[in-house]
């Protein structure tokens, strides 16, 4: 949002999490959106509200329905109704245990969790409802303030309380296709600017072991500690993700590799 307001966009904000009363709005209120979209009379929406946790959605599939389905045919429907190009934050969990590595947009859906299926539906919407577009399958974005608990922020903010063994999910093996946080901006200002229509992976290309990612973490920050796995992966998680980029939003690509914004992250962190 900052960053489409520094280059001079008129940008709007609905989200539930915002200190602005008028701003908090449920997309799973058909009503008072639409009073909020005769209001704005958007050109483009970026819809990027969803339950976004594996296990949330998980334990809790009727709350994931609700937001992730009900609440992007809200947005979707009225996106279409103001003639405003939609641009949808999808997931890779649509491929589900991909058949394929690096794994292809044309590699059928096969989600293997609630949230992966909502993201699939999801992406149905919006293409029955838009004749313009842009889907963009995420892989796992990390950098400064995104601190929700994925496996990046998790390990730095242990090692900062001071942990020691650091204790993880999973085996180690498991495997991620990171994104730096400016790389998933800029496609998504790119998306923007053009009237490009498709569906397109946005990750690094590249995927690293959380074992090997952890170590770099811990090295980076100078911390002599022990990472130790628990052997018990998050119920229904992947055990590798990989885009396949060969085929991404034309005039896209990443630029900042696991190393530079492993180092940005930190420094963010310790100074938060």
């Amino acid at each position: 949002m900052r960053s489409l307001r520094s280059e001079g966009y008129d940008v709007y904000n609905i989200d539930l999490a915002s200190e602005d009363p008028l701003e908090r709005i449920d997309i799973r209120d058909l009503n008072k959106l639409s009073h909020k979209f005769e209001e704005i009379k958007p050109d483009v929406v970026i819809h990027l509200a969803a339950v976004a946790s594996i296990p949330i959605c998980e334990e809790d599939p009727s709350t994931c329905f609700d937001t992730n389905v009900k609440g992007t045919f809200n947005v979707a429907y009225l996106a279409s109704k103001y003639d405003a190009k939609i641009i949808f934050a999808s997931s890779s969990a649509v491929y589900g245990k991909p058949k394929v590595l690096p794994t292809p947009v044309s590699h059928p859906y096969f989600p293997v969790n609630v949230y992966g299926l909502t993201k699939a539906l999801g992406e149905q919407i919006i293409m029955y409802y838009s004749k313009s577009y842009v889907i963009f399958r995420i892989f796992n974005v990390y950098g400064p303030e995104c601190n929700r608990s994925y496996v990046i922020p998790d390990i730095i903010r242990k090692i900062l309380w001071g942990e020691n063994p650091v204790r993880l999910l999973g085996t180690g093996e498991e495997a991620r296709d990171f994104i730096y946080i400016t790389d998933v901006i800029e496609a998504f200002k790119i998306a923007i600017r053009q009237d490009t229509v498709g569906i397109f992976n946005l990750g690094s290309g590249k995927t690293y072991k959380i074992k090997d990612t952890a170590n770099m973490i811990k090295n980076i920050m100078g911390k002599n500690v022990d990472i130790v796995f628990e052997g018990k992966p998050r119920p229904r998680d992947l055990s590798i993700n990989w885009a396949d980029i060969s085929d991404a939003i034309p005039g896209w690509k990443p630029h900042v590799d696991l190393m530079e914004g492993l180092k940005e992250t930190i420094a963010w962190y310790l100074g938060n």
